[in-house]
């Protein structure tokens, strides 16, 4: 019998919720980047980041189709390109603003950020469980700019997402973060909400 054809394409669960949720935070961030609210940005930022690392962990509870899955991994990078490769070099953009060696910053860490998303979707595989990643994880940049957006210093900001860029796609062995990470990385976004908001 023939299954009757959805009204919309793409595939809806809880999990995919969730990376959606994460891509309006990120694009709030965005949006207050440009209105120079500089706490509330960080802040959208870091729950952004929040959303990325839990959606995966919510896909492994669930049952979905092979076809689900691929999914899943496609739409997951494609947010993070926005969310993670492209509006936090527009947040710095906001604070330390435009020239020729700053805007070389921007564009090389995004490049840097799309080709360790590319490299990733052609390794990454459904049901293959990942030990460790190659490269620094892109979503790591949700509390490492944040934490040093705090120190504000335009030199830093522009070093930092050089740095950041680079690990991206340094052929390293990252250790996937697992059981009490999770909760040191929870503890280590609320500490950085409430110095955003509270200092």
């Amino acid at each position: 019998m023939k299954q009757k054809e959805k009204i919309l394409i793409g595939y809806g669960n809880v999990a995919n919720f969730i990376t959606i949720l994460g891509l309006f935070f990120s694009l709030a961030c965005c949006f207050y980047a440009i209105r120079k609210n500089i706490p509330m940005s960080a802040t959208l930022l870091i729950i952004s980041g929040l959303c990325d690392m839990f959606d995966g962990f919510v896909a492994k509870k669930i049952k979905r189709t092979d076809v689900e899955k691929n999914y899943g991994i496609q739409l997951d990078s494609i947010v993070d390109v926005i969310s993670f490769g492209i509006i936090p070099a527009i947040l710095v953009f906001s604070i330390t603003g435009a020239s020729w060696y700053k805007l070389l910053v921007y564009v090389f860490y995004a490049i840097c950020s799309v080709t360790r998303l590319a490299y990733f979707n052609t390794t990454a595989t459904p049901d293959t469980p990942i030990q460790y990643y190659r490269g620094l994880p892109i979503t790591s940049i949700s509390l490492i700019l944040p934490a040093v957006l705090l120190f504000h210093s335009i030199p830093v900001n522009l070093i930092t997402l050089t740095l950041v860029g680079i690990l991206y796609v340094l052929n390293i062995k990252v250790p996937k973060a697992r059981g009490i990470w999770y909760v040191v990385f929870i503890v280590f976004a609320i500490s950085l909400i409430f110095l955003w908001w509270w200092l």
